[in-house]
Formats: structure tokens, C-alpha cells, sequence
């Protein structure tokens, strides 16, 4: 028995080094947190994985930001590409665009969000996750946190939005 794990260990390896979409994490089915742009490799794994919705959460005085070119190259591949900036700590206005947005998929849609490092795309999903699928505060703040969210001041503006909408 011990044999076979020990031969079964490097494709078990290789299966958790390998994500579905690289740079990214699948925070709930079909919905994954993108840290940077989309890359060439990126956007093969998108088309293999079918994903139907990018949302771009970049700002415009970003570095490298072409909107227009990666608008154009996800719409070839047949996917929705949507840019709506948000802030380090965004407002109760951006948690709830982006919440409605993510509510109001068509069925069975695979979404990609991303900014530059995934820090402000894990936080938009987070309050999606607590309050619209019901997931516990914790585990949702654990995900955001391997899918990039780490500044303080964006981790507290998820936190208060939560806090605040589980109270009304």
C-alpha cells in the first residue's frame, strides 16, 4: 500500500500544482479569482475551462492596462468581458453593483474576475459569497485571503459591507 502512494504522490502533486485556470482560484464553482490580467496562458485555460464572464476590476491609472485589446481578445474567444473599477476600499456601492452583478449570471455562466494582484477581485466576491451563498464569514475570509486578498484597509471595508448587511 505504501508503494502505491509513494507512486501515486507526484501525479497527486502535480494534480494540486496544477490549477484549472493558472494564477487563479476557484473560490466557488465556475467563479474564480484571477490575480493579474490574463495572460496567453491564461486565456487558453479560460476557453478550456468555459468560461463565459471576465470582469475587469482594474483602475485606469494602473500600469499596463489595455482594456481595449483584452476586451477584444476575450470577445474573439466568445467570452463577456466587462471592466468596472473599484478602489482599494471600495464603497457600499461597488460590493453592491458587484454582487447584483454576480447574482443576476445567466445560469450555468463561469466567471473570471480579476484586477492586478487579486487582492480587490477576492474582496468583491467575498460579500457574494457570505450573503447571497450563504457561506460562514470565515471560511469566505479564508478563500479571499488565498485568492489574494491582503491589504488591510480592503479586508475591512469587506468585513463592514458584511457587518452591516447581515444586520438589515
Amino acid at each position: 500500500m505504501s508503494r502505491a502512494l509513494f507512486l501515486l504522490l507526484p501525479a497527486l502533486m502535480l494534480q494540486a500544482e496544477d490549477p484549472a485556470i493558472p494564477n487563479a482560484v476557484e473560490v466557488r464553482s465556475g467563479v474564480f479569482v484571477l490575480r493579474g490580467a490574463p495572460n496567453e496562458a491564461t486565456c487558453v485555460a479560460m476557453k478550456r475551462q468555459r468560461i463565459t464572464h471576465v470582469i475587469d476590476l482594474r483602475r485606469d491609472e494602473e500600469p499596463d492596462l489595455n482594456c481595449q485589446s483584452e476586451a477584444s481578445r476575450l470577445q474573439d474567444m466568445g467570452i463577456n468581458y466587462q471592466r468596472y473599477a473599484i478602489s482599494k476600499a471600495p464603497p457600499d456601492a461597488d460590493f453592491e453593483f458587484l454582487r447584483t452583478l454576480l447574482r443576476d449570471l445567466p445560469k450555468g455562466a463561469k466567471v473570471v474576475l480579476h484586477c492586478s494582484n487579486g487582492n480587490r477581485a477576492a474582496a468583491a466576491v467575498c460579500p457574494w459569497l457570505v450573503l447571497d451563498k450563504g457561506m460562514p464569514l470565515a471560511e469566505a475570509m479564508r478563500i479571499a485571503a488565498e485568492a489574494g486578498l491582503k491589504l488591510p484597509e480592503t479586508e475591512g471595508a469587506v468585513r463592514r459591507y458584511i457587518t452591516q448587511r447581515a444586520r438589515t
